[in-house]
């Protein structure tokens, strides 16, 4: 499927964290969803760890890339180790500066948490960081600023590492940008196809042939013998679609669902049933 939304948008995770497996990115994998819900389209995934050189080289490469927006997760918190500020702003030349009104939110936290000792609040205003012309992104969860910077063409963002935090700032302010110049929109949607394993992949691969517009993608495992190939599997399949606006999707999608659906029919067999998490 070839995607028609806009703009075109890279993510930069930063951590070590994240580079020695400690934990997952969960954050990339929610902005990748939220980003194709409102129609941008994510070109890029990448994850460097808590070093100047290599953050500053990644932001070098988006840059240099066709990408027109670059989202940083990470880094903006008050250890010594959270520079991705700083990082882009020697890779850029720009000074650093603290942002007036998060400075005031962060001192009113630590002063409510009994926290007033100079050290403390000096090492808290780490969070307040922004760059020389840039615009902050107040935080509603938490006390770490984004920024919003533009440069050669490009709109650079700082978002925390805290996944509720990442997911505050990111609807607060970069979803409405990108919705005022997305072109379309995506619905992914999980079902469960049950038929016979050998008339399931012919089937498959004449729906993909027919409709290359939509993503559908199955995650079976191949049988380990010819008498399971008789046998009736049920098989996760992804379906993406897209288009102008979130109820053409929906009706797009439930058209295509109807359309499968009446194929297995044709062949005598099978069922599709959307697959929903329980939470």
């Amino acid at each position: 499927m070839k995607h028609k939304g806009s703009p075109r948008v890279e993510i930069i995770a930063t951590g070590d964290e994240l580079i020695y497996g400690r934990i997952l990115d969960t954050n990339s994998n929610w902005l990748a969803k939220r980003l194709a819900e409102i129609g941008a389209e994510l070109r890029k995934v990448s994850i460097v760890g808590d070093d100047f050189d290599d953050i500053a080289r990644a932001l070098n490469y988006a840059i240099q890339s066709d990408s027109e927006m670059i989202i940083f997760t990470g880094g903006l918190g008050p250890s010594e180790d959270d520079f991705t500020v700083d990082a882009i702003g020697k890779a850029l030349r720009l000074k650093v500066m603290l942002d007036s009104t998060a400075i005031k939110k962060i001192e009113e936290i630590y002063t409510r948490r009994g926290t007033n000792d100079s050290a403390s609040l000096t090492r808290g205003s780490r969070m307040a960081r922004i760059l020389d012309g840039s615009q902050p992104l107040q935080n509603p969860v938490g006390m770490s600023v984004g920024m919003k910077l533009e440069y050669n063409g490009k709109k650079i963002f700082t978002l925390p590492g805290i996944p509720v935090e990442v997911q505050g700032i990111f609807d607060a302010y970069i979803a409405p940008i990108i919705e005022q110049s997305s072109t379309h929109k995506l619905l992914g949607k999980t079902f469960h196809v049950t038929m016979i394993w050998k008339n399931f992949f012919n089937l498959y691969r004449q729906l993909q042939s027919d409709f290359p517009d939509i993503y559908i993608k199955n995650a079976a495992t191949p049988p380990g013998s010819d008498n399971e190939r008789e046998q009736i599997r049920t098989i996760k399949v992804d379906i993406v679609v897209q288009a102008p606006t979130k109820t053409e999707a929906e009706q797009r999608m439930d058209s295509f669902v109807s359309e499968y659906r009446k194929r297995m029919l044709e062949l005598g067999e099978g069922e599709i049933i959307e697959f929903k998490q329980k939470l």
